[in-house]
């Protein structure tokens, strides 16, 4: 039996054995941690999205990630009790997060080549990405929960919290682009 394993191109650090980052805490934990102690109570709720919303949504040409969109409304309510609750626990955890998530953002326009710094960013390569984008940052904040040592205790609560705050990232116009400022 032939054990090899081959590898393509990476775009970041390859551990055969448990990573550094496995021993270290992570913010977006917290955030999860507390958001997940937060009251549940089912509910097939048909909450519409604002306008403005809306309007970000097809400005951006979000097209199969509408449903991360859903779950935050269900949850918007206790999103901000957790964002509000995070500054308790970790010194500015809020900004931690919010500028980990602008940085996500950033690291998937350099992955899809999209540049930001010389001028106005190119908004057809953004609706034609943008859910390349979603799925790089959900993605990344996925592992970075998973790899750090505070991981919260159910799987369903890391992908139901990563969903919901990315969404917020979203509607706050921490990630991806407002269609107020496109000029």
């Amino acid at each position: 039996m032939n054990k090899t394993v081959n590898i393509g191109q990476v775009s970041g650090n390859v551990y055969l054995s448990e990573s550094p980052e496995q021993g270290v805490d992570a913010a977006i934990n917290e955030l999860l941690t507390n958001l997940a102690s937060q009251p549940f109570v089912f509910s097939a709720s048909s909450r519409r999205p604002s306008a403005q919303t809306i309007q970000k949504i097809q400005h951006n040409n979000i097209q199969s990630k509408n449903h991360i969109i859903k779950q935050y409304l269900n949850h918007s309510s206790k999103v901000e009790e957790a964002f509000n609750g995070i500054d308790s626990i970790i010194t500015f955890g809020k900004h931690i997060i919010l500028q980990n998530l602008n940085d996500l953002y950033h690291a998937a326009l350099d992955a899809t080549g999209i540049d930001y710094f010389s001028g106005p960013i190119d908004m057809d390569l953004i609706r034609h990405n943008s859910d390349f984008i979603l799925d790089f940052i959900i993605k990344n904040l996925r592992n970075t929960a998973f790899e750090s040592k505070n991981t919260p205790i159910l799987k369903e609560h890391i992908d139901l919290g990563i969903n919901v705050v990315v969404a917020h990232a979203f509607i706050e116009c921490i990630i991806l682009e407002n269609p107020d400022n496109d000029t």
